[in-house]
């Protein structure tokens, strides 16, 4: 399979790069020699990588790892430069896979070819974005004793409740585990799980508001995913769960068959059923644990 890689830099030197994508086996290279080109190349056209100049003509490769971030944070850059490192501001590489590589270097041009094949097997291999604080929001959701806990017909009832008011084909409660998310209700579907590469609640608990999907043939992250595609999910809507110390541990989630929008109304009113399905957990932990306290005294 062919993989496409975005290769931004002068009119000057642009050609030579993408040249140098162009002799790797599955690799073929598309050009800009802007910002705004770069921009509009990621948004018309999917891309597995990025080689991105420091200096461009209208502003600097740093706008364009801005937006690759924006956009599909998974795909790695590389910036393929003659600035050194310390000229440049790499905080702005958080949460991006991005390299840096020398192009005064004699052998740079070789080593370009192996860095950006490199760079987007890792990425691949990745499969999905972490929250930074992964360790201990795995840790906070472990500290519920889902299995013991008197839940399924409450969340049952709430997923219902959320399928009805939507007007949705599916609505799921779903706490998201090491390598998998776990749906504890689902109504609309007979689903147990999904693996973390595959569901879009991934992407979703790491954001602050509901994140929504009108269409996904119409989103680059998820139009090639044939798990989605074979439960028939067109649009999404989630919401987080998240914990009395700060943790995302899971997401209230509304799907249909077809393609929709949500007013900010219905995303305010999707947040508080995450909220409910939180308070829900929350107490049923509170009373579990207040019964065994009073068995040990």
């Amino acid at each position: 399979m062919t993989r496409t890689v975005l290769c931004v830099d002068t009119e000057a030197r642009v050609s030579d790069v993408a040249a140098t994508i162009d002799a790797e086996e599955d690799l073929t290279a598309i050009e800009a020699t802007s910002v705004s080109g770069a921009i509009d190349a990621i948004d018309d056209e999917p891309v597995v990588g990025v080689v991105t100049a420091y200096e461009l003509d209208d502003g600097s490769g740093m706008e364009v790892i801005e937006a690759v971030r924006k956009r599909s944070p998974q795909t790695p850059v590389v910036l393929f430069t003659d600035v050194s490192p310390g000229e440049i501001d790499t905080s702005s590489f958080k949460e991006l896979v991005v390299e840096y590589l020398n192009r005064e270097l004699p052998d740079a041009a070789d080593r370009l070819g192996f860095i950006v094949n490199d760079v987007i097997d890792h990425s691949a291999q990745v499969g999905f974005l972490t929250p930074d604080d992964e360790d201990e929001r795995l840790k906070a959701l472990d500290s519920y004793d889902i299995e013991e806990l008197p839940i399924e017909e409450s969340f049952d009832r709430l997923t219902d409740l959320i399928a009805a008011h939507f007007d949705i084909a599916v609505a799921f409660i779903g706490l998201i585990e090491e390598d998998q998310e776990n749906f504890l209700a689902c109504t609309g579907a007979d689903w147990d799980s999904l693996t973390r590469e595959d569901t879009i609640c991934t992407h979703s608990m790491l954001q602050e508001d509901v994140m929504v999907v009108e269409d996904i043939a119409d989103d680059k992250r998820f139009n090639k995913n044939e798990q989605l595609e074979n439960l028939g999910i067109v649009s999404y809507a989630g919401a987080n769960m998240t914990s009395s110390d700060g943790h995302v541990i899971g997401q209230v989630c509304a799907l249909d068959h077809e393609a929709k929008t949500y007013t900010a109304e219905e995303k305010h009113r999707l947040e508080q059923f995450a909220e409910t399905a939180m308070e829900i957990l929350e107490l049923r932990q509170s009373v579990r644990e207040a019964r065994g306290m009073e068995v040990s005294q």
